[in-house]
């Protein structure tokens, strides 16, 4: 009886992970596929609102805006804005001497999303078309913009760009900027070689400005970004990713963060997937695919527990009569597989392979992420960005 009852525990464990196996491994594989999407240039010049929402971010905002200022992009064409969350005085006025706009959010209602509909609120939808979300710590190019431009000229109403790790000094660091870019492969670039929208990371994002206008006041959840993904599915808006114009991105460095990070981002996945689920018979009668693929998507664990998981259902079969050990086998060497097809050649390093001993301290951060990822839901979760890694911290 009991050999039965783990039986049938071990089938629907395999089948359920066999699917997000397969599914990871067929967008991995699809990142590979050679193609670009390149916008032609255009005399157009569309007028951009680009908004950084900083809550004490003193340590990096400034350099950030000095960058963007730097744009090739004609500067009475964008204006930046700056939602300035309990920053030092001194900071907010070296920004102003920048000739940044700046707005103070409530601090009652306290989030990103509520940063930016304060922000939209106060932008008049008839001095810009295309808004633009960044982070505090974003680093961009001369050519962002103009690249933007080019696209949102030729028609297109969403955009995700390549964010990608500006920083390495610590082990955490390394494994969250590989962790990116696996993300970049299999739920943007491959997406998009298969004809699906660009999944969103929060940052890097630009979006038509009344549609933004009307759908960021709608969102009350710390999880902006999916929600976002998911008004932009249901009114069928294509996410264009735009691979060649990168953005840099500061890393979490210290396990503790990533823990809070993940807590954050956990409890928002959990909270979009419940709302997008109720949307599932809907979805299949509209043929609405890409809407039903985000469903399966938000469905999935996050990687680093069926890193964990997995193997462990190996060792289990191995001492269970009557549970064949293959079928775990073959599972774990496809998904390394299909991870290792999705991370770029530049990040394999030296660094890269002492850093994945560091993965099991990771795992029980994320399982921690898992234990209190209520608090995430309903609480502002902020990660220290600037900071010089310590040596005893990693």
């Amino acid at each position: 009886m009991l050999i039965t009852i783990l039986w049938y525990i071990d089938f629907l464990f395999f089948l359920a992970l066999s699917l997000w196996v397969c599914y990871v491994a067929l967008f991995a594989f699809a990142s590979r596929i050679k193609r670009k999407v390149i916008f032609p240039e255009t005399e157009i010049s569309l007028r951009f609102a680009i908004l950084f929402p900083a809550y004490k971010e003193d340590n990096v905002i400034k350099e950030s805006v000095i960058r963007f200022k730097e744009q090739e992009y004609p500067a009475d064409k964008f204006e930046i804005v700056v939602i300035s969350d309990a920053m030092e005085d001194n900071t907010n006025d070296q920004l102003r001497a920048l000739g940044v706009s700046l707005i103070y959010p409530a601090e009652s209602e306290r989030s990103k999303a509520a940063a930016l509909t304060t922000a939209m609120s106060w932008l008049d939808s008839q001095l810009f078309d295309v808004v633009v979300v960044m982070d505090a710590d974003n680093i961009v190019f001369p050519d962002f913009l103009s690249k933007l431009n080019n696209a949102f000229a030729f028609g297109a109403k969403a955009i995700q760009t390549h964010r990608t790790a500006k920083n390495n000094a610590t082990t955490t660091a390394i494994l969250d900027g590989v962790s990116e870019e696996i993300n970049n492969s299999i739920f943007r670039l491959g997406h998009a070689r298969l004809g699906l929208p660009a999944a969103l990371i929060g940052s890097g994002m630009a979006f038509d400005f009344n549609w933004f206008k009307q759908r960021i006041a709608e969102i009350k959840s710390m999880g902006e970004d999916k929600f976002l993904e998911y008004f932009l599915l249901l009114d069928r808006i294509d996410t264009i990713y735009l691979e060649d114009v990168v953005i840099l991105d500061e890393k979490i460095q210290y396990s503790d963060d990533f823990s809070k990070q993940r807590r954050r981002w956990i409890a928002s996945q959990i909270e979009i997937f419940c709302l997008a689920i109720k949307q599932t018979q809907k979805a299949l009668v509209s043929r609405n695919w890409a809407l039903l693929d985000k469903i399966f998507q938000w469905s999935m664990p996050p990687r680093i527990i069926m890193l964990g998981i997995i193997p462990l259902f190996l060792l289990t079969s191995l001492f269970v009569a009557d549970i064949s050990s293959l079928k775990w086998f073959f599972l774990i060497i496809l998904y390394l597989a299909s991870l290792a097809l999705a991370i770029p050649k530049k990040l394999y390093t030296k660094q890269l392979l002492l850093a994945i001993f560091t993965l099991p301290r990771l795992f029980f951060a994320m399982i921690s992420s898992i234990i209190h990822f209520r608090s995430g839901r309903s609480t502002f979760i902020h990660t220290k960005h600037g900071e010089v890694p310590a040596d005893d911290k990693e």
